[in-house]
C-alpha cells in the first residue's frame, strides 16, 4: 500500500510524510539487552573427568571390542566372574565326581585365601572351628536283595473255560483228613461246622488261607471244644506260599463240663466270640508261631463280650483276659501228619483281670508262674468259669 501511495504522489509529500513515520518508530524502539546463559542449579563441586562411555556394539564389532566404564573387555569379565564363582566345580560336584583334584580342600588351605564350597571366595582367615571337609562321600555299597519270584503257571482250561487257580485238591483232601483224625482221637465232632453266610473277609476281618473260615464244636467225656477250622488250609491263589499248610496252627478253646451245651448256645455266647477273637488275631498277623517260639506263653486282652458275665467287674473297660500255649496232654500240641507242613494246636485259656493284671504288670515270670498254677490245681490249659481267682 506504501508503495502505491508513492508511485501515486507527484509533489513528494506523501513519501516525505512517510519517512518521518518510519524515522519517528525506529527511534521509539530499544535496543535489545544481550541474553545471559541460565542455569538450572549452581555449578557442583569439582569432580573427576568422567569415564567414557560403554562403547555401543555394532555388526562389525567383536565382543572383544566392547569396553565397560573402566576399560574391560567382555573376556576378562568373565574371566573374572569365574573366578569369584567355580563354575565348573559346581557344575562338576552336581554330576556326583570331581573334576578338580588338584583344588586345595578346606583342611589343606593354610594361607590367608580361604577356599569354600564353590572355590576361591577372598581373602579371609579360615575359622578353627570349621571341621574339615571331605572331598568325596564314602561309597557305600548297596545290597540288593534277591527275591524269587514264582514262575507263572498255565492257566487251566476244560472246554474254553478258564478253571481259576485253586490249591493242591490233594493237599487240601488231606488237610482236612489229618484235622478230622487229630480230634477224633480228642472226642467227638459235631456234624455240622460253625460257618458264616457271608465271608467276614469280605466284610473286613483278617483274611485266611481261603475263603473259608468255620469252627468245630468236638464234645470229650467232660469239657466241650470250639477249634478253628481253617487257618492252616493250603493257601489259595495269590494268598501265600504254596508249599506249606496256610499259617501251621490251629486255635481252641476247651470249657470244663460244658459237653452238653447247646450248639445254637454256643454260637451266641462268649466262648465262641473269644475263640473267635483269637482266631482272627492269628490270621491278622501271620507270624504268630515266631511269637509263639520266642516267648512260650503269652497274655492277652480281651474284650467284655468275651469273658463269662460273672467275671465282669464294673468300672473295669477290659475286665479280664487270657493265657495263650499252656502245655496240652502229650500228643496234642501238634498235627504231625499235615500233608505239607506240621500244625501246632495252640490253646486259649481265660484268666481273671486280677491275674492278668499280674501278667501284665511282672512280665514272664508271672505269666510262667500263673500258667504253673493252673496246671497245678488240676485246670491245666481249660477254661472253668466257676473256678476261683488264684491271685
Amino acid at each position: 500500500m506504501l508503495k502505491r501511495l508513492l508511485s501515486r504522489d507527484t509533489k513528494g509529500k506523501v513519501a516525505e510524510r512517510a519517512k518521518t513515520t518510519l524515522e519517528a518508530s525506529a527511534a521509539a524502539v530499544p535496543d535489545p539487552a544481550p541474553i545471559e546463559p541460565v542455569s538450572a542449579a549452581p555449578a557442583p563441586a569439582p569432580t573427576p573427568a568422567p569415564m567414557p562411555p560403554i562403547a555401543r556394539k555394532t555388526k562389525s564389532m567383536r565382543d572383544s571390542d566392547v569396553k565397560d566404564e573402566f576399560g574391560r573387555s567382555a573376556e576378562q569379565l568373565a574371566a573374572e566372574a569365574a573366578k569369584e564363582f567355580d563354575i565348573m566345580g559346581v557344575a562338576a560336584r552336581a554330576a556326583g565326581m570331581d573334576e578338580r583334584p588338584d583344588r586345595p580342600r578346606k583342611s589343606e588351605t593354610t594361607d590367608a585365601t580361604s577356599t569354600g564350597e564353590f572355590g576361591v571366595i577372598g581373602a579371609s582367615p579360615k575359622p578353627a572351628a570349621v571341621p574339615a571337609v571331605q572331598a568325596a562321600a564314602p561309597v557305600v555299597e548297596t545290597v540288593v536283595e534277591t527275591v524269587e519270584v514264582a514262575a507263572p503257571s498255565k492257566l487251566s482250561l476244560q472246554d474254553g473255560h478258564i478253571l481259576f487257580p485253586a490249591p493242591n485238591p490233594s493237599a487240601l483232601e488231606a488237610t482236612f483228613d489229618t484235622r478230622d483224625a487229630y480230634w477224633n482221637k480228642v472226642g467227638v465232632s459235631d456234624a455240622e461246622l460253625f460257618g458264616y453266610a457271608v465271608c467276614p473277609e469280605l466284610k473286613g476281618a483278617p483274611a485266611w488261607p481261603t475263603q473259608r473260615q468255620s469252627f468245630r464244636i468236638v464234645r470229650t467225656e467232660n469239657s466241650l471244644i470250639i477249634a478253628s477250622e481253617g487257618l492252616s488250609d493250603p493257601f489259595a491263589a495269590f494268598r501265600g506260599p504254596t508249599d506249606v499248610n496256610g499259617f501251621g496252627l490251629e486255635v481252641f478253646i476247651e470249657l470244663h463240663q460244658w459237653n452238653k451245651t447247646d450248639a445254637d448256645r454256643l454260637r451266641a455266647g462268649w466262648a465262641y466270640k473269644a475263640i473267635e477273637q483269637f482266631a482272627r488275631l492269628c490270621a491278622h498277623g501271620d507270624n504268630m508261631l515266631d511269637v509263639l517260639d520266642e516267648h512260650g506263653v503269652l497274655s492277652l486282652d480281651l474284650p467284655s463280650n468275651c469273658v463269662p458275665p460273672e467275671w465282669i467287674v464294673e468300672g473295669i473297660a477290659e475286665p479280664a483276659g487270657a493265657l495263650i500255649n499252656l502245655p496240652v496232654p502229650p500228643g496234642r500240641s501238634e498235627m504231625t501228619q499235615a500233608p505239607l507242613s506240621p500244625i501246632r494246636v495252640v490253646p486259649l485259656t481265660l484268666i481273671f483281670p486280677e491275674e492278668l493284671e499280674d501278667c501284665v504288670v511282672g512280665g514272664v515270670n508271672e505269666r510262667r508262674g500263673l500258667a504253673n498254677d493252673l496246671l497245678t490245681t488240676g485246670y491245666g490249659h481249660k477254661t472253668d468259669p466257676k473256678r476261683s481267682s488264684l491271685r
